[in-house]
């Protein structure tokens, strides 16, 4: 149902931009309905789909292989993770030593993507510039304490409570690749990359200088490079992320009640509504009429 009271027109898009978990996947599973919308349509060429995730626990080339295997035709280009967006802010910054708080995975993968620019990933308390922190599903208490720590010797002054310091005293960078408190699971929600946030400003009052991913709108600035703002629509089932990075990037929001957001939660939202609101993404085909205000 439409969001707004307005007519959701379907004829007048181009580009779909899926989130995947909660929408085209429940953990590892398809959604089955919503997963043979985008093949049937990507077969006939009808629309093009781009795959949008704040999920850091996996490198893209997962994702492809992921999405691949619920039988989507899917190229590594359709990929848009926040792993791009740090990659890109470390070069832009020019750090050379940073300590990448990831599975072994995504630090294998980001060590190949940042190898032509000489940048080491390792724990290093006199060399580190910055401190990024993705969702790590692989989290020891010891990967904790290092950031803490260094955050101390470096970004907190001398005191009692910290009488080790780095001969180094230049103030370390710290980076979070996406707000998210929980990611959906078939068990429900399971702890994100937003708790592990607050554990360490609960900790030492650490608080990121910049959040990548959704809702970011740098994210989509490959797909609005090809397609007029009005020919695409974000599709996800989060208002705080999904929805925000529409509304940054001036698109248009299918909310699907497939994962993480209820009717309930809609009613209590104080936001501009979605453009339209579905049970499954592939519910937009039948659901282009003046429908009612969530």
């Amino acid at each position: 149902m439409s969001g707004n009271g307005t007519t959701w027109n379907l004829s007048g898009k181009k580009a779909f931009v899926c989130d995947l978990d909660g929408t085209l996947f429940m953990g590892q599973n398809p959604i089955e309905s919503a997963v043979r919308f985008v093949i049937d349509n990507t077969k006939s060429g009808r629309f093009k789909f781009f795959y949008l995730t704040n999920n850091t626990s996996k490198c893209p080339e997962e994702y492809l292989k992921k999405i691949a295997g619920a039988s989507i035709p899917v190229t590594e280009n359709q990929i848009l993770t926040p792993l791009i967006t740090l990659e890109a802010y470390i070069r832009e910054k020019g750090y050379r030593s940073v300590y990448l708080i990831a599975g072994e995975k995504v630090k294998a993968h980001m060590a190949e993507r940042l190898s032509d620019a000489g940048v080491s990933l390792d724990y290093d308390p006199e060399a580190n510039e910055l401190i990024a922190l993705t969702y790590d599903k692989e989290l020891t208490y010891d990967k904790l304490a290092k950031a803490t720590g260094l955050w101390n010797m470096r970004n907190v002054p001398p005191s009692p409570m910290c009488p080790i310091r780095t001969k180094n005293q230049t103030p370390v960078d710290f980076v979070a690749t996406h707000p998210d408190n929980c990611c959906p699971s078939e068990r429900g929600p399971i702890p994100d990359i937003g708790g592990m946030m607050k554990f360490l400003e609960t900790t030492n009052g650490m608080r990121p200088s910049h959040v990548f991913g959704k809702p970011s709108p740098t994210l989509l600035a490959p797909v609005l490079a090809q397609f007029a703002p009005e020919e695409v629509a974000v599709v996800g089932d989060r208002l705080y992320t999904d929805k925000a990075i529409a509304d940054n990037a001036g698109v248009d929001f299918v909310c699907v009640l497939s994962g993480e957001t209820t009717r309930e939660d809609l009613a209590a939202y104080r936001g501009t509504p979605p453009a339209i609101v579905v049970e499954t993404f592939d519910r937009v085909e039948t659901s282009c009429g003046v429908k009612e205000t969530a």
